[in-house]
């Protein structure tokens, strides 16, 4: 997609990417071992023939993991995955980047310190990018001594610089209990921790509860919220940011089509509102894209900017960074 000049020099951040551990590891080996990578583009025409837009393709997003996760426990490997993704999003113009981590990779042994040393070297070459890491909590219905016990990491990590949790849940496409989460949500909030959620990505289920969720300040996709009005003031009102993942919705057909997408409703309406890339390895898109793609839906030069100001003002990072980066964009 053909990006305009002012729109390659706008600075643009991400609230809402997935650290896409295999991925990023089999594009890493597979430069060294001088073959070829998994070719994303292949399963994505695969998966568009083989299942129909909606909720049954967008649980195939884990499917494919192209090599052993076992070499995450290497830790250049670690360190050099986390850069590559920091990397990317840098060179697509991103002055901000929130990475999102599944499974109980935050609660590893010196992984904030390996984090800020991926942020280091990528810095050396784009000091206007800053990063930070949230912990992905996953509620299924567990057992409640497993979460707490993942809960503890979390906060243990987040007095060493975790910046949030990301909260995902069953069922996802029909209200969910959020009586367990909210309990947590209580904890992570009390440590300092930022809050956000997934919601509304494929319908307006658990968009409401998610909203009232202690602590809360984002939710990731949220975008079925156009539909009701009632839903568009609860998040105007309670100050709710929406992580919009473009891309993504329209490959996943979570709606009839882009050009049907309710960016501009949303913001027409006052809801707070970033751009994604949510996992763009497999989705082969970059954030630089995402604003592209937001313009192509008649997003305005200052709408887009102001996508970016939107992000910077809902990091969960520090006032100090937060403060830098709007005097950046402002000065941009």
């Amino acid at each position: 997609m053909k990006v305009s000049d002012s729109l390659a020099k706008l600075p643009k951040a991400d609230l809402h990417v997935h650290q896409e551990a295999t991925r990023y590891l089999d594009l890493i080996l597979a430069e060294r071992e001088g073959r070829e990578p998994y070719d994303w583009s292949a399963w994505r025409r695969r998966l568009a023939a083989e299942l129909p837009p909606g909720k049954e393709r967008l649980q195939r997003i884990g499917s494919v993991q192209p090599v052993p996760l076992e070499h995450d426990l290497d830790d250049e490997l670690f360190v050099a995955r986390f850069a590559a993704l920091m990397r990317d999003h840098a060179a697509a113009g991103a002055c901000y980047v929130e990475i999102r981590c599944g499974g109980e990779v935050v609660t590893r042994d010196g992984f904030m310190s390996m984090f800020r040393q991926a942020e280091q070297q990528v810095r050396a070459d784009h000091p206007c990018l800053r990063a930070e890491a949230l912990a992905i909590v996953v509620h299924t219905g567990q057992d409640p001594e497993r979460a707490d016990a993942f809960a503890d990491g979390c906060i243990r990590a987040a007095a060493e610089g975790l910046a949030g949790i990301d909260f995902l849940y069953a069922p996802y496409d029909t209200e969910a209990d959020w009586a367990p989460m909210y309990r947590l949500a209580e904890r992570f909030t009390e440590a300092g921790l930022g809050i956000t959620a997934h919601a509304g990505e494929v319908s307006t289920a658990n968009i409401a509860a998610a909203a009232r969720m202690p602590g809360l300040t984002r939710i990731g996709h949220g975008i079925h919220a156009a539909a009701d009005p009632e839903l568009l003031h609860l998040l105007v009102d309670k100050g709710v940011t929406l992580e919009c993942a473009l891309t993504c919705n329209d490959f996943f057909g979570v709606l009839p089509g882009i050009e049907e997408h309710p960016l501009p409703r949303l913001v027409e309406a006052g809801v707070a509102v970033t751009l994604a890339t949510d996992n763009p390895v497999q989705l082969s898109t970059t954030i630089e894209q995402e604003y592209a793609v937001a313009a192509g839906l008649g997003m305005s030069a200052e709408q887009l900017a102001g996508f970016t100001r939107n992000a910077i003002r809902a990091a969960f990072t520090s006032d100090e960074r937060k403060s830098a980066m709007l005097g950046e964009l402002a000065g941009g």
